[in-house]
């Protein structure tokens, strides 16, 4: 595809003029990355609004309710905080990082998700990675995991996703639904190191004693988030309500052809491949 194309198929997906990630080396580029810089070295997290447009976003929320029948893999179950990495897989079984708390979440794969959806045009134009790699200040690539790599998830009433850290470095996440009431992103900034050295702060977290460093990122349709949610806990809260709370998930991390652990894929995909 020639790059006047490709951008202008961009265009209608993202809102390029408020948001240049194509040209970073303009005045508005420059001006738009350090803000972002700023912002995510303060808060390991970034939020753009209004970054998808409005068409694109009922397209998707669409797209997604109809695949959410025929599709999406139910999960039911608990989840350990650290979702089985590697440094901490010989935790005692009565670890506060493994998780009580029975939850309900739906999630389409990578590989159920089309090629041509704007989704997947999206997160393979290379300006997003460079966009990624110049606010974190390294070089990062895409995961190149079959079902993991870009997923959508969905909230129905009463669903939500315990606390956890990600297994990916960073992860933007996209919304593209809100629901009524809940569904909201709960987290704790850079606390992965605190946890894993201090018990009582993890399970302080848990039984629902607020971080002090705990944020608050309702849905909003529309918005990019951009979070390094290996170091930072979070969790979504639990949705209220006929609508349901849609998100998709892009991955990103310092090593090229990353893949998931088997734990993780069992745990939310309910396969290997």
């Amino acid at each position: 595809m020639e790059l006047n194309t490709l951008i202008s198929k961009i265009s209608d997906i993202i809102n390029l003029d408020k948001y240049p990630i194509h040209d970073l080396e303009s005045e508005a580029g420059r001006v738009l990355l350090a803000k972002a810089r700023q912002e995510f070295n303060s808060n390991s997290l970034i939020v753009l609004n209004d970054f998808l447009r409005p068409e694109i976003v009922s397209h998707l929320a669409a797209e997604t309710l109809e695949d959410d029948v025929t599709k999406s893999f139910c999960f039911t179950g608990s989840n350990n905080v650290f979702l089985g990495t590697q440094e901490v897989q010989n935790l005692s079984p009565d670890h506060p990082s493994y998780l009580q708390k029975i939850y309900t979440k739906r999630t389409l794969a990578c590989d159920q998700i089309s090629s041509d959806s704007p989704l997947k045009v999206l997160f393979q134009w290379n300006p997003l990675v460079t966009f990624v790699s110049s606010i974190v200040g390294q070089e990062v690539y895409r995961s190149a995991d079959k079902l993991g790599a870009m997923t959508v998830h969905i909230h129905h009433n009463k669903d939500e996703q315990d606390w956890h850290f990600d297994v990916s470095e960073y992860t933007i996440v996209l919304h593209i639904l809100a629901p009524q009431k809940g569904g909201v992103l709960e987290y704790v900034p850079c606390s992965r190191s605190e946890v894993e050295e201090d018990t009582e702060a993890l399970a302080k977290i848990i039984r629902g004693d607020r971080h002090s460093l705990t944020k608050d990122l309702p849905t909003i349709p529309g918005v990019f988030v951009l979070h390094s949610g290996k170091l930072s806990m979070h969790r979504v809260t639990p949705v209220e309500g006929t609508i349901p709370r849609i998100s998709a998930t892009m991955s990103f991390n310092r090593t090229p052809n990353f893949q998931l652990n088997e734990y993780t894929r069992q745990l939310y995909f309910g396969r290997n491949e």
